[in-house]
């Protein structure tokens, strides 16, 4: 065995002061209740877990490192297994999470892998697997997960058909089965919203000629923290760019730097409030300045538009065809819409760790396929107008209505 350094330090959960979890052990067991009767439809008889995100959205469980990119000798060799006919699971990770799992998770049965190799660790899931009667049918394994890396997952997968397995990808299953939020959820990203408003705030308060964009971004990120945000699964677009006439220069996926921010410029400020780890996400323009171009202030008051549009038209139960087809035609009438710059699109939002907070329903006016996905009652999206402009918000979708969370204004803000 190469097990040296797997347990770093003594341990004991009975000496653990009381947890108190986001959610209740009866929420979890309704959440495995929704994705044993998914799996059932589709003729599963074992479902192997490792996203983050599915892991955690089945039993609590998440952890500072998965080892993504982690070194060769020492693989990601974890997972959940969750027999479909009985109900039961059990989580098999490294024992230096044994901490980690008595702080975040409800489950029972955790068992953890005895070596940093991973040929026996996989080894040893497998004989546990068997010893419980849990192989021989269809195993559900999730081909888009990056954890574990394209390396394990093939190990993963060669074992289980080694065992008379026939290994397919659930990743759909396990994702759509997040999809629609509880109402505990929808109260995290409602609060997670409250911290990144006061993000926004942080940036009015000291934003100004001659700060540094890291040195802005480090009083923003305090400012959510102390107001109980946790951080972000992106580093967010956080940057200054000049004007080309009266219209901003696109910054891409930029990060924040250590350049000095000048007046005239814009700040495009794209941050996400985290609480419990359920990101809500806002997006606003900053002119450095008092006096920003009039053009653009109405550029904004267009690109904002389409959040009254969302407000009064969109709710639960249209399709995506149906969305688009409204917007297209409120952008096209204001006369902003073109078919080479700008555009509107959305994603879905929920939990979520490094490295994304993007989750997998996606929505882009542009698009002319999978147009009959349907917004679910619950469900939680970003909105992104942009026309040369910054402007995103976060909507929930409901019987009756769509809600916006943010209480920051949606228009150019300048700030002298």
């Amino acid at each position: 065995m190469t097990n040296v350094g797997l347990q770093p330090g003594h341990f004991d959960a009975s000496k653990m002061e009381a947890i108190e979890l986001p959610f209740t052990k009866e929420e979890y067991d309704a959440r495995l209740e929704r994705l044993l009767g998914m799996a059932r439809k589709q003729g599963l008889d074992l479902l192997w877990i490792t996203s983050p995100e599915g892991v955690a959205w089945t039993h609590g469980f998440f952890a500072s490192w998965y080892k993504g990119q982690g070194p060769m000798r020492y693989p990601q060799c974890y997972g959940t297994a969750v027999h479909v006919d009985s109900g039961r699971y059990i989580h098999f990770d490294n024992p230096t999470e044994e901490p980690v799992l008595a702080r975040t998770s409800v489950s029972q049965d955790n068992r953890y892998t005895p070596d940093r190799e991973a040929e026996p660790n996989i080894r040893f899931i497998m004989d546990e697997l068997k010893a419980e009667g849990w192989l021989g049918g269809t195993v559900g394994m999730e081909f888009w997960s990056y954890v574990p890396n394209r390396a394990i997952s093939t190990m993963f997968e060669g074992a289980f058909l080694m065992h008379g397995c026939r290994p397919v990808d659930m990743s759909e299953m396990v994702r759509k089965a997040r999809r629609q939020k509880s109402p505990q959820e929808i109260a995290y990203t409602e609060q997670a919203m409250v911290c990144c408003d006061i993000g926004h705030k942080a940036i009015m308060e000291h934003l100004r000629p001659g700060i540094t964009e890291l040195d802005l971004f480090g009083k923003v990120m305090a400012a959510m923290m102390e107001a109980g945000g946790e951080f972000s699964a992106l580093i967010p677009i956080f940057n200054t760019s000049p004007m080309d006439g009266e219209i901003p220069m696109s910054n891409g996926h930029t990060m924040a730097s250590r350049k000095v921010i000048q007046a005239g410029e814009i700040l495009c400020a794209d941050l996400c409030g985290v609480f419990n780890r359920y990101h809500a996400n806002a997006l606003r323009g900053y002119f450095v300045g008092d006096n920003p171009p009039q053009s653009l202030v109405e550029q904004y008051k267009k690109s904002a538009g389409s959040f009254e549009v969302i407000t009064s038209e969109v709710k639960a139960g249209m399709t995506v065809a149906e969305v688009i087809r409204l917007l297209r035609a409120y952008y096209e009438e204001v006369g902003i819409w073109t078919e080479t710059a700008g555009w509107g699109v959305g994603y879905e939002l929920g939990w979520s760790l490094p490295p994304d907070w993007v989750g997998d329903f996606y929505f882009h006016l542009g698009d002319d396929k999978y147009l009959d996905r349907v917004f679910e009652e619950n469900m939680v999206t970003n909105f992104e107008s942009l026309f040369n402009t910054h402007l995103i918000d976060t909507l929930v979708y409901e019987k009756d209505q769509t809600r916006i969370l943010s209480k920051t204004p949606l228009e150019l803000i300048a700030v002298g």
